[in-house]
């Protein structure tokens, strides 16, 4: 009788065990899937902003250049250099948007330590998205702000 009674407190004693494990697996691939997808999000904003022809001084203030596929945008003509986030894209994965921040042109900040006669500056806010829960790989989205120094003729 006493070896029967340890015998269940051993079984609950491992179930518990077992369960506490699988709690502690699901918890560190939600981590991985989320600091991926954070990754890729930010692998694409840094080649759209690496590339000048992704920030085109065209258009007014909210003039949107965008990525295939994603709607309400002025322009979906904008394109990126790596492969594997261009067929990320391809598949839905990812969309990135650039849209034309206002004022049209402004003298550029004093930051940048440029001739305010020679230069204007335009901003650009970049926002990237990388979305594949439905594979359970998470979804991130990012923004980030660009200044354009514009040569003045």
């Amino acid at each position: 009788m006493i070896a029967l009674v340890f015998l269940v407190a051993i079984t609950l004693l491992t179930t518990s065990s077992m369960r506490s494990s699988n709690i502690g697996l699901f918890m560190a691939q939600n981590e991985e899937s989320r600091f991926a997808a954070e990754q890729a999000t930010q692998a694409l904003a840094d080649a759209i902003v690496a590339n000048p022809a992704s920030t085109p001084v065209v258009g007014q203030t909210g003039f949107i250049f965008c990525t295939p596929g994603v709607t309400g945008c002025d322009s979906n003509e904008l394109t990126v250099a790596n492969a594997e986030l261009t067929a990320e894209i391809a598949l839905n994965h990812m969309q990135a948007s650039v849209t034309r921040n206002g004022p049209t042109f402004a003298p550029p900040p004093r930051v940048t330590e440029s001739s305010i006669d020679k230069f204007t500056s335009a901003t650009f806010t970049v926002v990237t998205t990388y979305d594949r829960v439905s594979d359970g790989r998470g979804r991130q989205q990012v923004s980030e702000g660009v200044l354009v120094l514009v040569p003045k003729f």
